[in-house]
């Protein structure tokens, strides 16, 4: 199927395509949704070869990661709560937020939450659910770090590089003053004392 550019269209035309596609669109997603609810729930990937609807989504249905996971995500859900595909035809929500109210959607709130996320956006959704469902604060504690051990062949109390060590002193073995080499390496080092450090 070629697909071009509709530059021939005015501007009217356009706008009412676009939203003709867009509506269109919306009851696929809806169809579609629905169908994988009952693909899933027959599980009919593995009589195809996949071990999971997810990789099935991915394989043969050319989803992306992100697509799969959020469409089996609501045809999940909308399996237990149908009403769902309506919203989803409708526009009044999407995939996305459908996947984020999945798990918190039970017999006796579904019909509320549904209507209270309507025509928002994943994070108002987010927002809604931290009011709704509120969880307690994780408890501060504080844990002591590890002693480091000594590593053999270190110098200036304990610091050494990926890239070798320091010349001690930041000096050359000849004693002819500190390497260019050994004053990059100190610079490097913030654990040095200052008076290591080759000027």
């Amino acid at each position: 199927m070629k697909i071009t550019i509709p530059s021939h269209l005015s501007d009217a035309d356009l706008v009412a395509e676009v939203k003709s596609l867009a509506g269109r669109e919306r009851a696929a997603t809806g169809h579609l949704t629905g169908h994988l609810a009952e693909l899933d729930a027959r599980r009919l990937y593995l009589g195809a070869g996949f071990s999971s609807l997810f990789t099935y989504c991915m394989e043969v249905l050319r989803l992306s990661e992100a697509e799969a996971y959020n469409r089996i995500e609501a045809a999940r859900a909308a399996r237990r709560f149908p009403v769902i595909l309506d919203r989803l035809a409708e526009g009044s929500l999407n995939i996305t937020t459908i996947r984020v109210l999945a798990s918190c959607l039970t017999g006796d709130n579904h019909l509320e939450l549904l209507a209270a996320a309507s025509g928002k956006s994943r994070r108002e959704v987010e927002e809604l659910l931290a009011q709704r469902f509120p969880q307690p604060d994780v408890a501060s504690s504080v844990r002591k770090l590890p002693t480091p051990r000594p590593v053999p062949g270190t110098t200036h109390s304990g610091c050494e590089y990926a890239f070798g060590r320091h010349d001690v002193g930041g000096c050359n073995p000849d004693g002819a003053g500190p390497s260019r080499a050994s004053g990059a390496r100190d610079a490097a080092c913030g654990r040095c004392p200052a008076g290591d450090r080759p000027v």
